[in-house]
């Protein structure tokens, strides 16, 4: 071969392979942009369709409020006003469930006596303490984490964990109908509820964490107990690639099938001087998704999730320090993971759990809605939130679900 056809095809080579690692490392840091629909706000204050968000100092009170959605009907529980609330996907209200020992008599809904047919726009109510997460199935029943009073609540040694919160469940008119504890109906308080979850099968899935561990119970519609997970934390699965990491347990869901349990699991190394053999702290080494059985609660597969990367420090011309992205749940068959990167900007990743890639999409939250924020996770993958600014709270979604159509089994 002449010199000049060599030096040429070297120099094609060269360019081809520039492009290809340039293409690469777009294709890495590659954001798309999830639509915002604002759908409706709710103002503040005490009347029935208000919540009572912040105090008048303009501080969050302990209790917040949460929001959850089913067939374009939302629920949202306030746990200062001591009440949920049924509303309309334009924000008019449908029915609600109140203390009334804490709450002004209902005007524009009619009160509804215990046991009575519900007519039209109806109030129904209930002791509330402190109502938390919540959660419907597909016959609209609401599962409703709930604080129990003080004289009530025990103490596990075994799990070194306080036992003061249950499920409460009312039927789709708002009619109390029993609660659930860790045995089934009528059980056990749980500790503190990490999650409180909808199967596919209308299973209702209960996270919880304890001095020891987490455990994770499995209940069917009529309240009975499936099954109950316990993964101690030192029972974390460690990559057998790198030995000596140590984990961090970050977030659990039940896989978007229900077969099992997905949870997101952190990893760090500690960093050591070379020289004088001191300890400087510790490192982000990498991410894993493990996928347990519900059966047998044996780990049965594991991803590994691409570290979240700073497109502010790549703007910028800084040297970004790649970390973790935050657990948020899952749906379909993706695993949604967010993160808010140096300049405020947040970003929600999907990592499709069966080509095992990564997506990265800007999500806009203004800086005045930060005052107070819920987000919850529908099983068809619309991300729902609450944003709490100055003047009233907003309820919004991005409709991941179009998104993710394709991945629909």
């Amino acid at each position: 071969m002449k010199p000049a056809t060599l030096t040429a095809l070297c120099a094609a080579l060269c360019t081809a392979l520039c492009a290809t690692l340039l293409g690469s490392c777009a294709d890495r840091q590659a954001v798309r942009v999830a639509d915002r629909e604002q759908l409706f706000s709710l103002g503040y204050g005490v009347l029935e369709d208000q919540l009572n968000l912040f105090s008048l100092g303009g501080m969050a009170p302990p209790s917040g409020a949460r929001i959850a959605m089913r067939d374009g009907i939302f629920f949202v529980s306030d746990g200062n006003a001591a009440k949920v609330m049924i509303l309309s996907s334009f924000g008019d209200l449908l029915s609600m469930i109140y203390d009334p020992e804490r709450n002004p008599a209902p005007v524009v809904l009619t009160p509804a006596e215990p046991g009575a047919a519900v007519q039209g726009r109806a109030a129904r109510t209930y002791p509330f303490n402190e109502p938390g997460a919540i959660a419907v199935d597909s016959a609209k029943t609401l599962y409703v984490q709930e604080r129990v009073p003080e004289d009530r609540r025990a103490y596990d040694e075994s799990a070194r964990a306080r036992l003061e919160y249950v499920v409460l469940r009312f039927s789709r008119d708002g009619e109390y109908l029993d609660f659930l504890g860790q045995e089934g109906v009528g059980g056990t308080p749980f500790p503190v509820v990490t999650g409180l979850f909808i199967t596919p099968a209308d299973e209702c899935v209960v996270t919880t964490m304890t001095g020891e561990g987490w455990s994770v119970y499995w209940f069917d519609q009529r309240g009975l107990l499936l099954s109950t997970i316990a993964i101690r934390r030192d029972g974390v699965p460690l990559p057998d690639d790198e030995p000596g990491l140590f984990p961090s347990m970050d977030g659990m869901a039940p896989a978007p099938d229900g077969s099992g349990l997905l949870f997101k699991t952190d990893y760090y190394r500690e960093l050591v001087d070379e020289e004088t053999g001191t300890r400087e702290g510790i490192e982000f080494a990498s991410t894993w998704i493990w996928r347990m059985d519900r059966t047998s609660a044996a780990f049965v597969e594991r991803y590994e999730i691409p570290a979240f990367e700073s497109l502010y420090a790549a703007r910028t011309g800084q040297d970004g320090v790649p970390r973790s992205w935050d657990f948020a749940g899952a749906a379909v068959s993706a695993v949604f993971l967010s993160a808010v990167d140096e300049d405020g900007s947040t970003y929600y990743g999907l990592y499709d759990l069966a080509d095992r890639t990564l997506k990265r999409y800007s999500v806009r939250i203004e800086d005045d809605e930060l005052l107070y924020t819920d987000f919850s996770l529908s099983s068809e993958g619309i991300l729902l939130a609450l944003l709490g600014t100055r003047y009233e709270a907003r309820v919004v979604w991005w409709r991941f679900d179009r998104l993710l159509g394709n991945l629909v089994p």
